[in-house]
């Protein structure tokens, strides 16, 4: 009877999505870097459905955010994407009920910028926020790459 009960609340979470993936936003598509050299040289930060990767070489990569669930809560010229990733435990494994909330927002000028980041445990309610000097807030001030990303502002480009 108890596994009967647990396959109809699985099913219930699948039908309210929460089996489906996680896929980011459109507007996430591309490479982001944070200058034109790193544009330029295929260096940057990609966002998919299974992890947020630093891209460093053709073939290389390194996961800085694993098992991202994207919630988009604005779109337009602010966009503003909440993303929920599972956090590591000891040992390559994963810490249950670990999990880091990071709130995106790209301003009108373009550029990609944590808003929000705290790191929270689900099991106990404890949430860890730091007020300044945040790693995640440096890594993730970032712009787009694409045709004429780096030259907005300059005279006669219009």
């Amino acid at each position: 009877m108890a596994s009967l009960r647990l396959a109809g609340t699985i099913a219930l979470a699948c039908l309210a999505g929460a089996c489906l993936d996680s896929r980011p936003p459109a507007e996430l598509d591309g490479l982001w870097s944070a200058g034109p050299a790193a544009c330029a040289a295929d260096i940057g930060v990609r966002f998919m459905a299974d992890e947020v990767a630093l891209k460093y070489a053709p073939d290389q990569a390194q996961v800085l955010l694993d098992d991202p669930d994207y919630d988009l809560e604005r779109r337009g010229e602010r966009l503003r994407v909440r993303i929920s990733y599972r956090l590591p435990g000891s040992g390559g494994a994963h810490a249950p009920g670990a999990r880091g909330i990071m709130v995106l927002e790209r301003d009108s000028d373009g550029w990609l910028r944590v808003e929000r980041h705290r790191l929270e445990d689900t099991r106990t309610g404890a949430a860890r926020v730091r007020l300044q000097d945040d790693p995640i807030a440096r890594a993730f001030r970032l712009r787009q790459c694409g045709p004429r990303a780096w030259i907005e502002g300059l005279r006669g480009t219009t």
